[in-house]
């Protein structure tokens, strides 16, 4: 919750201009994945897979000594999940104000997230040769990874400090009186044949 309070608020400022915020939040994104997830990589190479199944393992609980460090990681994954999904929401809302746009971009990342979550969760699931926890943990770091690289140069060359009318109704069936009204462009037509 913290994290998308402070990230809304600080990508919706407006005494910076719009492509500067989108630069900084990538760049705090970048930072915020290599910093949290590296921490959370110093903390997953102290088990496998093979030693959680072990007789007499002690699982992690509130009670456990040291457990201060692993529960700050999870609140820190918390923070940056909502970091990341409001970045990402605010970065869909600065390259177009076209909401038919919005909604196409909106679902195609929501599936994309859905499908890599179920097979995450079918991999782990896996009974008969599950694959190692580190190896989970690396495809998730990699793919958030990844999508900041291939997401820079959409930030760069699509986000603007404005975003013309024009340039929303590209690619689309709406005209400009379907986005903002008859009254703001001309005449309706109606009072065209009176």
């Amino acid at each position: 919750m913290f994290g998308a309070l402070i990230f809304g608020f600080a990508l919706d400022y407006p005494n910076v201009r719009r492509t500067t915020r989108a630069k900084a939040a990538w760049a705090s994104l970048c930072a915020l994945t290599f910093i949290i997830w590296g921490g959370g990589y110093a903390f997953q190479k102290k088990y496998t897979r093979e030693d959680v199944v072990l007789e007499g393992y002690q699982l992690y609980d509130w009670t456990s000594s040291g457990y201060i460090g692993p529960m700050i990681l999870y609140i820190s994954y918390g923070i940056y999940d909502a970091v990341w999904q409001t970045c990402v929401y605010w970065f869909m809302g600065a390259i177009t104000n076209n909401s038919r746009k919005l909604a196409n971009f909106a679902g195609f990342y929501k599936g994309i997230q859905s499908a890599g979550a179920a097979i995450i969760w079918r991999l782990d699931g896996l009974q008969n040769s599950p694959p190692p926890y580190m190896n989970l943990f690396a495809s998730c770091w990699i793919l958030l990874a990844g999508s900041l690289i291939v997401a820079l140069p959409v930030i760069i060359l699509k986000i603007q400090d404005t975003v013309p009318v024009e340039e929303d109704l590209k690619f689309t069936d709406e005209t400009i009186e379907d986005v903002i009204g008859y009254g703001v462009t001309y005449d309706s037509p109606e009072q065209k044949t009176a």
